[in-house]
């Protein structure tokens, strides 16, 4: 073969010469090139059993093979060497030393499994293998945490028994399938399947049951959930999907191009979504609704080279000879300059100012990648790991703290299934206890206080305690979404609609056996875009919603507040007084995304891109920022008067301490913070009076209640937060059902009124945002908030990972949210992964898919598939991958939520999402995720 074609048009060629070497003979390629630029020239050397590949940019990397044909070194395109040593007969990968220097050692026994792993640390991983049906019997990792397998007379897996000794058992069917899944606590669950060995139907330990059906071709037809409501699915000739269709009625539909990739996305609406991409599948142009374009160029070797928003800026990449981005220069003109070691981890970040200025952030990582200290212009700050990696201590110094001065230190501890049990700060020790399932049951607050929480089925919450006090009891339905809960004499019902959206909220007073009187009414309409169109309030009357055709709000009305908001093509809004249009031209582009000018306010920022100045009506406020782009300090003036704040951070970034500074720069008038992960625990105001907060789950943001203590030793208060549909609480009441707060909300979350019938001082707003009355900004965690331009005052920590607009809080936040003030889709990715392990259909999976998901990475499987590019079969193990269910996948109010989320094959993935490219065709699964035997 000397030429293919892709079917996008792209073609490759290929040149052939014949070699004649110690081991055979044979037609061997020397040279490859493509459409569109790629260029290699292979040279051979069978003498020396070697092959050099060179592209044109002159970059190299060769590898050298044995006798066998097995690699034994591969030096990379920066000079870099692995080595490989093997056994002689078995074949066997004995040792590793990594380009690092760091030394792998791997272990077998006499049938060729691999027993022990030693990594460069030391540290070893064993596995004893049954010895019949050579399958894992015990796995122990770094740390000495086992889990022991069991297998019935057939080879099946029987039952697992996990490091705390708790066991999961699995019955089969004749077929080998996995028919029965018994948890922990003696839960039952049922599977069913047809004779395609597909699932059909799948009974939870509640009864609850999920049906699937399937076409004549196996295609996934129709899903009814316990609800019964039912999704379709269609297909065109090729089996590529084409129509979902909701049990509501509403149809998405998805348009792919002859290679099967998406490139047409209709929504329920007849909005229209359509991607432009090159002959190799990539991306080049995304254009929405309303014809806003975002553009992507590459070069030859399919490097993203500039990424152009829909006002025409552009980010910019630079590569090294590694294809790692070494530089990435955003539209204003500040950059990120990165540095690596020899393993590719991250060992330098250098944020470049616009005039020239630097912070440089230092990263030290030991022989296994992890990070060990980062070092700052103001801190260094270390961390140490147990040998399972995880963090039992992070311990930060300030660079001028006096000669002894004691550094702050956070420990952290585990259960050997690696649960956390304790967190100690300066702020306190927070401990933790878990059911055999690995929810967390209760947390014992550094007062002694315990928060107590109540599971159905498989983790469910059912009821939350402080100490012997019910704080609430939820109600759910048979797909256990929340359908009532308790708050103290009020009650709230929640309904949905057939597709899950929230269409009323009923909270009423009045005991058991009384008739129920409504105390608060809410209702939703929806648009088919899942847009909030109109809510009836029965304190607040009726407000109605208007967007554009891509979602983004445009004008709200209600008796009491009336708006209305205009864009630039990037969604940022632009500078108008009510009731005029915004003027086109130069003023219909916010340069950079950075508003300057917006309804009397005017804002200034420095060359990192965050704002030092707003000036407005009400004053000028000054704001200093630190090494690590957090906010440290504000100056308030008003007048003649000027006031100053402090803020002060521990070392994961989460804000511990407010306070207002004197004339000599003292600070006193202190309010403390009190974190449990990353949500807002308890607050402690001057030291005596107390709030703790409790939330609606173990993973929301959304507020449930607050507990007041008005001084050390005084008996608790208990009041309970009702919310909007986003979670932004709207009234607070007392246990009697008393309204003690009640606000209603500009769509950006300013107030429109807010009234207190007796000194509570609410300062929750949006979901994760607290907010500063000295300053009017919402803490976001990561960033701050203000709620007067609906943007964060600084770009992005993790940059373009949480959006092109690095400023963009949401076009929508009624039903939008963002808790940390970021996106970051790895961490979410593998805290998913790990929740699979401990969920029952963990029982679906191997032992070393197991394996892997405890460690927070991808089940795989292994296939055989057609590569586009060579145009061969060719057999690889490939990771299963996480697809957003409900469309934008990479944007959005479900992106990176847990039940958003489905686990897919690549090739499943490319359907639905069109930046997914699996260059291949899935021919055949020889090993799912319940057999893989790989890791």
């Amino acid at each position: 073969m000397t030429m293919h074609r892709e079917p996008g048009g792209e073609r490759y060629y290929y040149t052939w010469a014949w070699f004649e070497g110690p081991d055979d003979a044979a037609w061997r390629v020397t040279g490859h090139h493509t459409d569109s630029g790629e260029q290699y020239r292979l040279d051979w050397n069978l003498a020396e059993r070697s092959l050099c590949v060179t592209d044109s940019l002159g970059r190299t990397r060769c590898h050298w093979w044995d006798a066998q044909g097995l690699v034994t070194a591969y030096r990379d395109e920066a000079g870099q060497m692995t080595t490989f040593r093997w056994s002689d007969e078995e074949r066997l990968l004995l040792g590793m030393t990594d380009a690092q220097g760091g030394k792998w050692r791997y272990v077998y026994d006499r049938l060729g499994h691999l027993t022990e792993t030693h990594d460069p640390l030391g540290r070893v991983e064993q596995t004893q293998w049954h010895p019949v049906w050579h399958q894992p019997e015990t796995e122990v990792d770094a740390a000495g945490a086992a889990w022991r397998y069991e297998y019935d007379e057939r080879g099946n897996l029987q039952a697992v028994s996990d490091p705390l000794h708790q066991r999961t058992v699995y019955g089969y069917d004749r077929h080998g399938q996995v028919v029965r899944i018994t948890d922990a606590r003696g839960g039952d669950k049922y599977l069913q399947w047809n004779e395609d060995g597909q699932l059909m139907r799948h009974t939870d330990c509640s009864g609850s049951q999920t049906a699937w059906f399937y076409d004549e071709r196996t295609r996934l037809e129709r899903v009814t959930d316990a609800e019964s409501n039912s999704t379709r699915y269609s297909y065109d000739g090729n089996g590529h999907l084409t129509e979902v269709m909701f049990a509501d009625g509403r149809t998405e539909r998805y348009q792919p191009d002859a290679a099967g990739r998406l490139v047409k996305y209709t929504s329920p609406a007849g909005q229209i979504t359509r991607w432009q991409r090159d002959g190799q599948g990539r991306v080049r142009r995304q254009t929405d609704a309303t014809g806003r374009r975002t553009a992507y160029e590459y070069d030859a070797y399919g490097r993203l080279t500039t990424l152009t928003n829909e006002n025409g800026e552009s980010y910019r990449f630079r590569y090294d000879v590694l294809d790692r981005v070494t530089e990435q220069t955003d539209p204003g003109g500040s950059r990120r300059v990165y540095g690596y070691n020899a393993l590719n981890a991250v060992t330098a970040v250098i944020y470049g100012g616009e005039r020239g200025g630097e912070i440089r952030h230092g990263l030290e990582r030991d022989a296994a990648g992890r990070l060990t200290a980062k070092t700052t212009p103001e801190t260094r700050t270390e961390y140490r790991y147990d040998a399972a990696d995880r963090l039992l201590e992070i311990r930060r110094r300030r660079h001028d703290a006096a000669e002894g001065g004691e550094p702050e230190v956070i420990r952290f501890s585990y259960d050997s299934a690696g649960n956390l049990l304790s967190e100690e700060t300066a702020q306190g020790v927070l401990q933790h206890r878990y059911d055999v399932q690995g929810n967390r049951t209760e947390t014992q607050m550094p007062d002694g206080r315990t928060l107590r929480y109540l599971y159905y089925g498989s983790g469910h919450l059912q009821q939350i305690n402080l100490g012997r006090d019910v704080i609430s009891e939820f109600t759910r339905d048979h797909l256990h979404r929340e359908v009532q809960r308790s708050q103290g004499r009020l009650d709230t019902r929640r309904m949905y609609d057939r597709t899950g959206r929230l269409t009323r909220k009923l909270t009423c007073k009045g005991m058991r056996g009384v008739v129920p009187e409504t105390f608060i009414d809410r209702e939703y309409a929806y648009s088919g875009q899942d847009e909030l169109l109109k809510k009836r309030h029965s304190r607040q009357g009726v407000t109605d919603y208007f967007y554009d055709t891509t979602g983004r709000i445009t004008a709200c009305r209600n008796e009491a507040y009336l708006d209305s908001w205009q864009y630039d093509a990037a969604a940022n809004l632009l500078d108008r007084r009510q009731g005029e249009t915004a003027q086109a031209g130069a003023g219909s582009v916010v340069p950079f995304n950075r508003i300057t000018s917006y309804r009397g306010l005017h804002y200034r920022y420095d060359e990192y891109g965050r704002v030092v100045e707003k000036r407005g009506r009400n004053g000028t406020q000054h704001y200093r920022w630190d090494a690590e782009h957090r906010l440290t300090e504000v100056a308030v003036i008003r007048g003649s008067t000027v006031r100053r704040y402090g803020y002060v951070y521990d070392a994961p970034g989460r804000r511990v301490e407010k306070h207002e500074l004197d004339a000599e720069g003292k600070p006193y008038n202190r309010t403390t913070f009190l974190w449990d992960g990353m949500r807002l625990s308890q607050e402690c105001r001057l030291g005596r009076s107390s709030s703790l907060y409790i939330y609606s789950d173990q993973g929301s943001h959304e507020p449930l209640a607050r507990v007041d203590r008005a001084a050390p030793g005084e008996a608790d208060e208990v009041l309970y937060y009702h919310t909007d549909v986003n979670g932004a609480p709207e009234e607070m009441t007392d246990g009697g059902g008393n309204i003690v707060w009640e606000a209603g909300y500009q769509v950006w979350g300013n107030l429109t009124h807010e009234k207190e019938t007796r000194p509570v001082q609410q300062n929750l707003r949006f979901q994760g945002q607290y907010l500063d009355r000295e300053t009017g900004l919402h803490y976001n965690l990561y960033r701050f908030y203000d709620p007067d331009i609906g943007k964060f005052i600084s770009g992005d920590p993790i940059s373009l990972k949480g959006g092109i607009n690095l400023y963009a809080y949401a076009p929508n936040p009624l039903s939008w949210i963002d808790p940390l003030g970021l996106k970051c889709w790895n961490s979410a990715r593998r805290d998913y992964w790990k929740a699979e392990a401990k969920a029952a259909p963990k029982g679906m999976y191997s032992p070393v898919n197991m394996l892997r998901m405890r460690l927070g990475l991808a089940p795989k499987i292994r296939v055989r598939e057609f590569h586009f590019k060579t145009r061969t079969e060719r057999v690889r193990n490939v990771s299963l991958e996480l697809n957003h269910r409900h469309w934008p996948q990479r944007d959005g109010k479900h992106v990176d939520i847990p039940y958003n989320l489905e686990k897919v094959t690549p090739w499943e993935h490319a359907a639905k999402d069109p930046y997914r490219y699996p260059g291949s065709e899935l021919l055949e699964i020889l090993q799912d995720i319940g057999n893989y035997k790989g890791f």
